[in-house]
């Protein structure tokens, strides 16, 4: 039963994303929660305060307004006080041009009595790339950013480009 809560809990998380409710995301993280993103772009690196979860959902609202989820697994494992769950998707996005794009990726989440300590997002980070540098193109300069937190490990491989 407690896993299918958490299978419910994270189908629901991945709809208030597709309707950009945010805040609903951010207030399911721990205080020293820990929010990761694969590669090395504007949305990658680490980010583990409140304020730098909540700056790195902002960012992503503004650079892909009608991102959209398509769940295609949820699973769910361990105890209350330990449960890692994986969400696997796919994504859907139309950049300033109306040219559209789609990624696939997984979620895995570390949740502690119902609060995400952990999330780690990956996904074909060079497709995301070519996204963001195509929208840094259209103008949207969050797309081009540096990282919000801490880098990713190859994030000098992309500084100055």
């Amino acid at each position: 039963m407690y896993h299918a809560i958490v299978r419910r809990n994270l189908r629901n998380s991945f709809a208030d994303v597709n309707r950009g409710n945010y805040a609903a995301i951010v207030r399911q993280f721990t205080p020293d929660a820990e929010h990761w993103f694969s590669g090395a772009h504007a949305l990658s690196g680490g980010r583990d305060t409140a304020e730098q979860i909540q700056r790195w959902y902002d960012r992503l609202a503004e650079v892909m307004p009608d991102l959209r989820f398509e769940l295609k697994k949820v699973v769910a494992k361990g105890w209350p006080w330990d449960t890692v769950a994986f969400a696997e998707w796919v994504d859907h996005l139309t950049d300033r041009e109306g040219n559209r794009y789609s990624n696939q990726g997984v979620h895995v989440v570390r949740i502690k009595w119902g609060k995400i300590t952990e999330l780690h997002i990956y996904c074909d980070t060079e497709l995301l790339e070519s996204v963001l540098d195509k929208l840094g193109e259209q103008g949207v300069g969050e797309a081009v950013a540096t990282p919000v937190g801490s880098p990713g490990p190859f994030r000098e491989a992309r500084v100055g480009r």
